[in-house]
């Protein structure tokens, strides 16, 4: 994982995951900005992140995690492309994605 930058100095894994988190970071944001317009590139933008994540072993925030769709990959905006519900008798948050319909439940 390691390789030369500049005149024999080696990237660490622990600066490869850093500019990594940076980047996933970039990336959901950009994706959140532009999914009420393109949706393909929203996507695309999410795909990137998962697989800088994978690559590097970079873990996307939980906080941001709960807000991406794992079924079709859209950033969840709620009010716009997710609804949020909170179930009274066993209390968990329950995110439902109107794009593909899949639904993530969450403790509370």
């Amino acid at each position: 994982m390691t390789r030369k930058h500049r005149r024999g100095h080696r990237i660490t894994r622990l600066e490869v995951r850093t500019i990594a988190g940076e980047r996933i970071e970039i990336l959901l944001r950009r994706a959140k900005d532009i999914v009420a317009t393109d949706q393909s590139l929203a996507r695309r933008y999410v795909e990137l992140a998962w697989k800088i994540s994978k690559r590097t072993k970079a873990r996307i925030p939980s906080a941001e995690k709960r807000f991406l769709c794992k079924n079709c990959g859209m950033p969840l905006i709620p009010g716009r492309n997710a609804r949020v519900r909170t179930s009274k008798g066993n209390p968990r948050v329950v995110i439902t994605c109107l794009s593909c319909g899949v639904a993530k439940r969450f403790p509370l």
